[in-house]
């Protein structure tokens, strides 16, 4: 048999079946969960000529339009298929065998997928089970040994996000040991905090961004990285020489120059959030909010079953958050309310003809978001 170099061969990867989410009410991956109107799509999609079909990608008028809208040099960006490949990217760059990353605990999974895939050593920063973790936990791991930081923020699954202070005491810290901080603002459109551009003052800050959240395109695999010129360079030279394919580029250039539709739609979802809380508050079960686009909910050890239940009516919820401590949460995707209420008739439904367990009635956590 031939044999896998021994990262790979030591690292177990869960297979996931995508099928069957098309049709279903999406709760389970924090994507958009309306998707754009047939109108726009055509907008979109308008202009298509036999060239953009049969050219190679010229990207370079969508590097200079993000580049615009942050005030960058298009030297400071790289494009990429997704946020999560200019991650694997900066940690290939900046990772060898043997360094130590620190990533928050749980966190986005693919942080650890590609360090262990590189044969680094993971340290953990865990969350306690009030999904509280504060940043001095998180300067006091960073050593000599570390080269990377990686902070999604805010954080997916905890809801949780570092203040800029915060953020600022980590770079600095990590500036004294020569470590990258890698800092994922996927959920950027829903707390409105940003560090990009701030790569000038500290050269240590790589920030990524994806479409595939609050701007509805998750099937195109459209994202970014901003960084150091120098930092960037570096992060290019693992890139395919086409990797952005045109459908992603015309589509990214559609969002940037409609991104009232974007924040259009955050503002539904603040009202779908606010609602999920309300009414999870009304049953007397424990929830969170969030500063991203979702929810938890306490469900007990009736988690799987509820679940299984809300997945035979097609509505789909995250239900494996990969925590550090025993819990029944699961993460409702925020939607805007009309969704929102479908989902809490149907739960309401579920719950009915269930003997809940009467500690899911205590005292609700304080929400966030």
């Amino acid at each position: 048999m031939i044999e896998p170099r021994e990262t790979l061969r030591n690292l177990f990867r869960p297979s996931i079946l995508q099928d069957g989410r098309y049709g279903c009410l999406r709760l389970d991956k924090n994507e958009n969960t309306e998707g754009f109107s047939k109108e726009a799509i055509a907008e979109m999609l308008s202009g298509i000529t036999p060239d953009f079909i049969a050219a190679y990608p010229e990207p370079y008028d969508l590097y200079r339009k993000i580049a615009n809208r942050h005030q960058i040099e298009p030297d400071s960006l790289v494009l990429t298929a997704g946020s999560e490949i200019a991650i694997r990217y900066v940690l290939e760059a900046f990772l060898s065998p043997g360094d130590e990353i620190v990533i928050l605990n749980p966190s986005f999974a693919m942080f650890e997928v590609y360090s262990a895939m590189i044969g680094a050593i993971v340290t953990r920063v865990n969350y306690n089970d009030r999904f509280q973790l504060s940043a001095q936990s998180c300067l006091e791991k960073i050593s000599s040994r570390t080269k990377v930081v990686a902070v999604a923020n805010p954080n997916n699954p905890t809801g949780t996000k570092f203040s800029e202070p915060e953020l600022e005491s980590i770079l600095r810290r990590a500036a004294q040991t020569e470590t990258l901080v890698l800092l994922d603002e996927a959920y950027y459109y829903f707390c409105k905090d940003t560090m990009i551009g701030r790569h000038v003052e500290f050269p240590n800050l790589v920030v990524t961004r994806t479409f595939s959240k609050a701007c509805g395109v998750a099937g195109v695999r459209l994202g970014y990285a901003v960084g150091q010129p120098n930092v960037i360079s570096q992060v290019k030279k693992l890139q395919p020489i086409d990797h952005v394919s045109n459908f992603a580029l015309k589509v990214g250039e559609y969002i940037l120059d409609h991104e009232d539709l974007v924040w259009k739609y955050v503002a539904a979802v603040e009202d779908g959030k606010k609602l999920l809380i309300s009414e999870f508050l009304k049953l007397g079960i424990r929830c969170i909010g969030s500063h991203a686009n979702f929810v938890l909910a306490d469900l007990g050890n009736r988690q799987e079953e509820i679940n299984a239940k809300l997945r035979q009516r097609n509505i789909l919820v995250g239900a494996n958050l990969r925590l550090p401590f025993p819990s029944g949460y699961i993460r409702i995707t925020a939607g805007p309310v009309l969704q929102m209420n479908q989902f809490m008739d149907t739960l309401k439904d579920i719950l009915s003809g269930l003997d809940i367990p009467s500690y899911l009635y205590g005292t609700a956590l304080q929400s966030r978001g």
